[in-house]
């Protein structure tokens, strides 16, 4: 990620590996990665003061994110493994597949993304069987995806 400039990392020789990926964040790793056009459209009422303002606004220019609600797209909060298939399946455009690879994401609005990523093989669960979408993703596993 660091190589492809993807990230810049979380400090001096740093990447921080452990830590939470905000959704501020992840907008910006994927507008880096997508090399996204420039939007004059300011989508959100809330990332006004974000870092990542420009990034947020591209990645819903590009239909990538709808936000949390409420014009709103939470730019601090954590991204869960669930929203983080939902963004690669639209960035990626993902084929649509008739598996279900996972047993505890029936109930998951994000269940069709889930699948998407496991049949593109891009994710495999956390553990036998499961793909725990409501779990927070960290930085090294946003590298993995």
């Amino acid at each position: 990620m660091i190589d492809a400039g993807i990230s810049t990392g979380c400090g001096p020789d740093l990447f921080c590996t452990y830590n939470r990926i905000t959704r501020g964040e992840m907008a910006a790793f994927l507008d880096r990665a997508l090399v996204l056009p420039p939007t004059p459209t300011d989508y959100f009422t809330d990332d006004e003061a974000s870092p990542f303002e420009i990034s947020i606004n591209r990645l819903a220019a590009a239909g990538i994110s709808t936000g949390c609600g409420g014009g709103r797209y939470c730019p601090n909060a954590n991204v869960t493994r669930g929203e983080m298939a939902a963004y690669l399946d639209r960035a990626l455009e993902l084929a649509p597949t008739a598996n279900d690879y996972f047993t505890d994401d029936e109930s998951s609005i994000f269940e069709i993304s889930i699948n998407r990523l496991a049949a593109s093989g891009i994710a495999s669960g956390c553990a036998e069987g499961i793909f725990c979408p409501t779990t927070t993703v960290l930085r090294g596993e946003t590298a993995a995806f």
